[in-house]
């Protein structure tokens, strides 16, 4: 994998949890020179029975609404970034939206509120479900975690041990992000990204997600961070069988 970040996609949903990502991911933009989109899922579901004449003005309703939440999406963009942007308005389903957008990106950055069972929002539970099948580095933004700006929130990254222990392709990853912001990564893997924070004060961490992901990597690691972690976490893909350089 390479670790050339030359697209950044930032999902929004206009939430707190999308601010914070949708600025993260403009920052981060500018420090590695890619170009930015903001994407949003606009979706509008007929039900079966329906007739012609009605799926039609769904139709012509989907289509005035989706042009309204353009225009909102760019207004939205221009308060949480400086950085010029591409506003996407797609009408899949969110996860469909964002893994059909990341086909075309380097980097997917979204937010998410972490929370559990039927009070959490779309972002809550989509960014568990684009963490499963996403193919490249997924940068997750919780919403309890601090408004910082880019350069103070990945002031000091710490990189998450890797199922089997391979992490090359996170840490290359990891130490491009910290240099093009005037960070650092602290030397060395850690096991629980909590305990770090607090013994190191790192303001991020660097995750290994194998490819393709584990049942037991989910259920222990990947999902468990989203939930919990309040920190940004940069979720990069690795090899199955472990990475090579």
């Amino acid at each position: 994998m390479s670790t050339d970040v030359k697209t950044i996609l930032v999902a929004v949903d206009f939430s707190e949890a999308s601010a914070r990502a949708l600025t993260l991911g403009g920052g981060l933009a500018q420090a590695l020179g890619a170009s930015l989109r903001v994407l949003h899922a606009e979706a509008l579901d007929a039900p079966p029975y329906f007739t012609q004449a009605q799926m039609e003005a769904l139709e012509g309703e989907a289509h005035a609404t989706r042009a309204r939440a353009r225009v909102y999406l760019r207004e939205y963009g221009r308060q949480h970034t400086d950085v010029p942007f591409e506003a996407v308005v797609d009408n899949r389903f969110a996860t469909d939206a964002i893994l059909h957008a990341s086909a075309d990106a380097d980097l997917v950055v979204m937010g998410t509120h972490g929370r559990r069972g039927p009070s959490r929002w779309w972002l809550g539970s989509v960014a568990e479900r684009v963490l499963r099948e996403c193919r490249v580095p997924l940068l997750v933004v919780h919403a309890s975690g601090p408004a910082l700006a880019p350069a103070a929130a990945f002031a000091s990254g710490i990189v998450v041990a890797g199922e089997g222990g391979g992490a090359y392709n996170t840490r290359q990853l990891a130490e491009r992000v910290a240099n093009g912001l005037g960070g650092h990564v602290i030397e060395g893997t850690v096991t629980d990204p909590a305990d770090a924070r607090r013994r190191t004060g790192a303001t991020w961490a660097a995750v290994p997600m194998p490819t393709p992901r584990t049942s037991h990597w989910l259920s222990h690691v990947g999902e468990p961070l989203v939930k919990g972690c309040a920190m940004p976490l940069l979720f990069v893909p690795e090899a199955e069988g472990g990475p090579t350089p």
